[in-house]
């Protein structure tokens, strides 16, 4: 169905003179982990269901993309293709061997439970999750007994791969992939699937990837067609969403051709990023032009070292992907639930829930505005991920560092939030040394709060979009001479 939407489209509109809306709109996608709230419940069942929907409740929430709290290769919930996490070091959890028993499969609840709440729900497939590196109860016996379908660790423009990463080149490893998928979406009335590509990169050798990324493209139109068998089943639409990189170029490099996969209507939806706070949601829309395809950028839980996501940074990311044609907010890692946490997040989040899908509801809370430099560096599970980022880096004495800093401005914004606090984190400084910020023709000396400085700009002084802050370091003699880190750059826009 979906591989055939540009001619229906065009077939009702000749016909009709009306167009298929395409997927809906949800103003905010939550992505639930799985696993904190149903461990926090410790196998109170009522509490495990308050964890997942209460903090949806009254918020602009319209998906729920629900993973069951694995890594899409052992099963937390009834499976005929994958054993139960915990099989293969004798470690099952007890409360879900309890349920698992007493024929209670926690999918079928949750599609149950969020159907009664009005709430679509997808299952978001973990496609290639490593956290068995260091979790034994997440590693399945099919990765001991074939070795051959791993990539292993591997050289990628000079970041080691995770050991336990599947190579999706091997057919048999696309193959236990698409069985997964298919039996959970046959078995349970799921409203679409989530393939989760950031848990995680890479999918292929690092010679191998730009030859095999059709498999990827193929795998998933297979996943597509299974959807429309389903659909014509059920008699209504199934979606296809995916999580990839924040810009096309780490997708490329990862194998993950996602023009081909709008152009060939394959997905519905597209998440953006994981963990960083610039993301490219204006390459992505012109990407999906004149498609149905949605676009929604993550707001991360614990952004780029942000640990746990501030409630005033959280409402400068969303002005920021809005500004930049976001279609909805996609949110990933967050926490909200009361009671036990083991998280450290917490019901801030869920206030959040209720604001950030909206423009116009961020605006008129009387919360701050916080816009920052993004930071970050590319690790073994994200391997070409935070490029833009600037931070951490260094300032020597005399010369000037430029840091980007993307800033959401509209009028109502400037009515109401007129002054501008500036911080910029680094080591503390000698008395003979200057650290100096400037935006546009404002300049701010900084003065030391500990390892912040500080400083207040208004409003106007800076500009919508991406502003450039030049911050310039200066010692007074040359003894000792030193680069000066820099770590952080702030802007948190206050009412009067």
């Amino acid at each position: 169905m979906k591989s055939l939407f540009s001619t229906v489209v065009l077939i009702l509109f000749l016909v009709t003179g009306t167009v298929f809306a395409g997927p809906p709109r949800y103003k905010v996608i939550f992505n639930c982990d799985g696993y904190a709230s149903f461990i926090n419940a410790e196998g109170d069942q009522d509490r495990w269901l308050l964890n997942v929907f209460g903090p949806l409740e009254g918020s602009q929430v319209g998906a729920l993309f629900w993973c069951d709290g694995a890594g899409g290769n052992t099963a937390n919930y009834k499976s005929e293709i994958l054993e139960v996490t915990g099989t293969s070091n004798n470690n099952v959890n007890p409360h879900l061997k309890q349920m698992l028993e007493k024929g209670q499969d926690p999918p079928a609840i949750v599609v149950r439970e969020a159907h009664a709440r009005g709430l679509d729900v997808f299952f978001s497939f973990r496609f290639n999750d490593i956290h068995d590196r260091f979790i034994p109860e997440e590693m399945p016996t099919f990765k001991q007994n074939n070795p051959d379908w791993l990539i292993g660790e591997l050289d990628y423009d000079g970041l080691k791969s995770g050991r336990t990463s599947l190579n999706f080149a091997v057919d048999a490893v696309r193959d236990l992939k698409f069985r997964i998928a298919e039996e959970l979406m046959t078995k349970h009335d799921f409203d679409g699937l989530e393939i989760d590509f950031m848990r995680s990169a890479p999918y292929f050798k690092p010679d191998e990837v730009d030859s095999n990324a059709h498999l990827l493209t193929e795998l998933l139109a297979r996943m597509r067609k299974m959807l429309d068998g389903l659909e014509a089943q059920r008699g209504r639409d199934l979606y296809l969403a995916v999580r990839v990189d924040e810009t096309l170029v780490a997708c490329k490099k990862n194998g993950l051709d996602v023009p081909a996969w709008v152009e060939q209507d394959l997905v519905d939806f597209i998440a953006l990023g994981s963990g960083v706070i610039d993301i490219d949601v204006e390459d992505f829309k012109k990407v999906a032009k004149g498609k149905k395809t949605l676009v929604y950028p993550c707001v991360y839980g614990w952004p780029s070292k942000y640990m746990p996501i501030p409630k005033q940074l959280a409402r400068g990311m969303a002005l920021n992907y809005h500004s930049q044609g976001a279609d909805g907010i996609y949110t990933f890692n967050w926490f909200p639930h009361t009671g036990k946490n083991t998280e450290a997040h917490g019901p801030y989040l869920k206030e959040l829930l209720q604001q950030v899908g909206e423009v116009s509801d961020i605006v008129r809370r009387d919360d701050s505005i916080m816009f920052v430099a993004d930071r970050g560096v590319r690790d073994f599970s994200y391997l070409y991920n935070w490029s833009k980022a600037v931070l951490p880096s260094v300032v020597r004495s005399g010369r000037t560092l430029d840091v980007p800093v993307r800033v959401t401005l509209t009028k109502a914004i400037t009515r109401k939030f007129s002054n501008v606090e500036v911080r910029v984190h680094s080591p503390a400084l000698a008395t003979s040394e200057t650290l100096t910020l400037s935006v546009g023709n404002s300049t701010v000396k900084l003065v030391s709060d500990g390892e912040w400085f500080k400083g207040t700009l208004d409003t106007g002084d800076l500009s919508h979009g991406v502003n450039t802050v030049k911050i310039s370091y200066k010692q007074a003699t040359a003894d000792s001479p030193r680069d000066l880190s820099v770590n952080a750059v702030e802007f948190e826009l206050t009412m009067p």
